[in-house]
């Protein structure tokens, strides 16, 4: 994967080589002795204080354009009018480059990079920085190749003009506290904040920037300043969409945080961007992201650095032997572990802010109608119930919300499929989401068994395609609520189901298992969800993810509930336990009871997805349970791991409704009852280039045992086929 070369403009590689002169001058300044060593800094403390808005507080009113004329004549003047000629400091920070399926969704790691710096600064404002270590991990194939900008400090608060990915992702925005800025940006008192610091208090105003023409480029934002000096104390800005020069940019987000030095300098202390890019050509639920953070300590001032060394490139960098040597004090992965990050793992939330400054549509671009592939198989695959489908698919992305429209044909089944989706997010943390369907192919297991294009290849080699078909017209509202870092959900839908039936024969000469007769009617169901997606970059740092789903539902829209199902599950992984080993537990339990339990709410269990080592779905029930338990460990990275892994199942049927309706999904193929007993199963895994594809051997030890070959991708990977 590579997001990070746009329309072949010049990028650097992650470490640039320069002259060996150079790096022995740099060495020199860097291991001069200090004329005067930094006390420790004084770092702020947002103790805010009880929300309020200070008078004065519409947009450009004469209290808040004084104070930003203070800001622009301090940043202007600061370093001649006091006693601080130049300064040294060191940087240590991580570079991450991530994945997710859409903005919002969860993220996983794809490559990390660690890197620490020398920091050189001479009045008024020449920079350079020396490159001193470096080290980096691959958690799965890519040549990506970042922008020098990326990889270092901002130690002008961004400078008059702002730049960033060296002018080809942001050219020239106009800073806020630049001289021309009350010309072009809006300002309003947000808010009054105390830092709580050693010894002292310092005294905060929180200041929203906007540009005058939001539908012109220019920073959205927050800029904190010191009341008694307008120094700037932090930035937390993004931009408006016509700020971007690269298409397939999202959004940039930055925090620049200064802390208080020798009591007199506010100076860089932490830094962190983010940005987001997708693909441009067609709307594919997958987007890059590159989120960088800095922590900059052990300032030295006035030690006397020569003119001369500033001559050259800005940035330069030690031999890559010495990089490789040296020594961090940190981990690879701490910036994106939330318990341990350099800075809060809240760059994300600047869009939120930003939102409430100007409306969302100056800060998303507006696009046209794209070709659309949530997914491989939304737009092709093979199954049991439909044959071959083909269609295609259309979506447009639109401020504050995205349209999806997909149609297609199933040849095996001749039958026509259309389905429509509409999301709109009225607020950063509310999000709607309304959908329409005809002949929809849906599953009865509530979570899936294993990806599209694996089901496909399994239908034509095997004749199993690891699902339990039926079509399904109607349509859904849901109304979903981000609650930290889990998410709310309350859905209404109704349904027409229709049964399927065996659709691929002929297409290639082999048997099928048959496809059960479910049942048809109406449902019409209220469902509430909850879900704890896993922290960023789990498979790097481990965490926890877990979903809960409860619906009652009618088989008529003004009927009485009939049944209500209920299903839950989650999962634990531990990276690196113990001496390089991961071991992930895991476990699942659903219920569904009452008189009109529909067929398509039973729990089927045996084989993927379920108890590895026993026929498909050879067992079906209204209770069931599962665990699991896997200990991983890499041979030869990244090309082979090895896995060993225990799966516990058990599945019941209590009560005369829930028998009923287990005799009517008996109707077509195999019978299917409750388990005598627990299921177990055990076997080992074999993991391919980075764990991108498993193969399994599992062998079932309780009644209907038998050896299971499961052969599968990531599951993370699943959404996109």
């Amino acid at each position: 994967m590579d997001f990070e070369r746009p329309g072949g403009r010049r990028q650097h590689s992650l470490i640039s080589g320069f002259a060996a002169g150079q790096i022995v001058v740099a060495l020199a300044a860097a291991l001069a002795p200090a004329a005067s060593a930094s006390t420790a800094p004084q770092l702020p403390s947002f103790a805010q204080d009880a929300p309020r808005r200070p008078s004065g507080s519409d947009w450009n009113s004469t209290r808040v354009r004084q104070l930003v004329e203070r800001a622009i004549a301090r940043r202007a003047s600061w370093a001649a009018e006091g006693e601080l000629t130049d300064y040294q400091a060191h940087a240590s920070g991580h570079i991450y480059f991530l994945y997710d399926l859409g903005r919002g969704t969860e993220r996983h790691l794809i490559k990390a990079d660690q890197l620490a710096l020398d920091l050189f600064w001479l009045a008024p404002d020449r920079t350079r920085q020396l490159i001193v270590g470096q080290r980096d991990k691959k958690v799965l194939p890519t040549d990506i190749r970042y922008h020098l900008d990326h990889l270092t400090v901002v130690m002008d608060n961004l400078g008059d003009r702002i730049r960033l990915g060296e002018g080809s992702e942001v050219r020239d925005a106009l800073h806020p506290a630049a001289a021309e800025a009350p010309g072009f940006y809006d300002y309003r008192l947000a808010d009054s904040v105390t830092l709580e610091m050693p010894h002292r208090q310092v005294r905060v105003y929180e200041v929203e920037v906007k540009p005058k023409d939001a539908s012109g480029p220019g920073l959205v934002g927050t800029i904190y300043l010191d009341r008694a000096t307008a120094d700037i104390v932090r930035m937390d800005c993004t931009f408006t969409a016509a700020s971007y020069l690269d298409e397939t940019l999202d959004y940039f987000n930055i925090r620049l945080e200064n802390a208080l030095w020798e009591g007199r300098y506010w100076l860089p202390y932490r830094q962190g961007i983010e940005l987001r890019r997708e693909v441009e050509f067609v709307k594919f639920p997958a987007g890059g992201v590159i989120r960088a953070e800095f922590k900059i300590s052990d300032y030295r001032f006035n030690t006397g650095i020569p003119a001369t060394f500033f001559r050259g490139p800005s940035v330069t960098s030690l031999p890559e032997e010495r990089r490789a040597a040296y020594e961090f004090d940190d981990g690879l992965y701490d910036a994106l572990d939330p318990a341990v990050a350099v800075a809060p793992p809240s760059l994300e939330k600047i869009r939120e802010q930003a939102s409430r400054i100007v409306t969302e549509m100056y800060l998303q671009r507006a696009e046209g109608l794209r070709l659309a592939v949530p997914g491989i198989s939304s737009v092709f695959r093979f199954r049991r119930a439909e044959g071959v489908y083909a269609g295609p698919g259309l979506g447009r992305s639109m401020p504050g919300g995205s349209r999806l429209l997909l149609g297609g044909y199933a040849f095996g089944a001749e039958r026509g499929q259309v389905q429509g989706w509409a999301r709109f997010a009225p607020t950063p943390s509310y999000e709607i989401e309304l959908g329409g369907y005809y002949r929809r192919v849906a599953d009865v297991s509530p979570w899936p068994a294993s990806s599209g294009v694996t089901a496909t290849l399994a239908a034509l080699i095997d004749g199993e395609d690891y699902h339990e078909p039926y079509w399904a017209s109607g349509g859904r509202l849901t109304l979903g609520k981000a609650l930290g870092p889990a998410r709310a959900s309350v859905s209404v839908s109704w349904e027409d189901w229709e049964l399927a039936a065996l659709a691929s024969d002929g297409v290639i000469s082999r048997s099928y298992r048959e496809v059960r007769e479910l049942d048809a009617g109406e449902n019409a169901a209220l469902a509430v969800e909850l879900e704890k997606q896993p922290v960023v970059a789990v498979e790097a740092v481990g965490g926890a993810s877990w979903d809960v789903r409860v619906e009652a539902a009618s088989h008529s829209i003004a009927g009485d509930f009939e049944y209500v199902h209920a299903a839950a599950r989650a999962a634990m992984l531990w990276p690196d336990l113990v001496l390089g080993t991961g071991v992930r537990v895991s476990g699942a339990a659903g219920a569904v009871w009452g008189g009109g339990i529909p067929a398509q709410r039973l729990f089927p269990a045996g084989g993927r997805g379920t108890v590895r080592g026993y026929s498909f779905h050879r067992f079906v029930g209204n209770l069931y349970s599962a665990a699991g338990l896997e200990l991983s460990r890499r041979i030869y990275h990244p090309f082979v791991s090895v896995a060993l892994f225990a799966d516990l199942g058990w599945v019941g049927i209590e009560g005369t409704g829930a028998a009923r309706t287990v005799e009517r999904w008996n109707r077509v193929g195999r019978p299917a009852a409750a388990t005598d007993g627990a299921l177990i199963g055990l076997g080992a895994g074999l993991g391919l280039v980075y764990d991108i594809l498993r193969i399994e051997v599992a062998r079932g030890l309780g009644e209907g045992g038998l050896w299971e070959l499961v052969v599968r991708v990531r599951p993370d990977f699943w959404g996109w086929l």
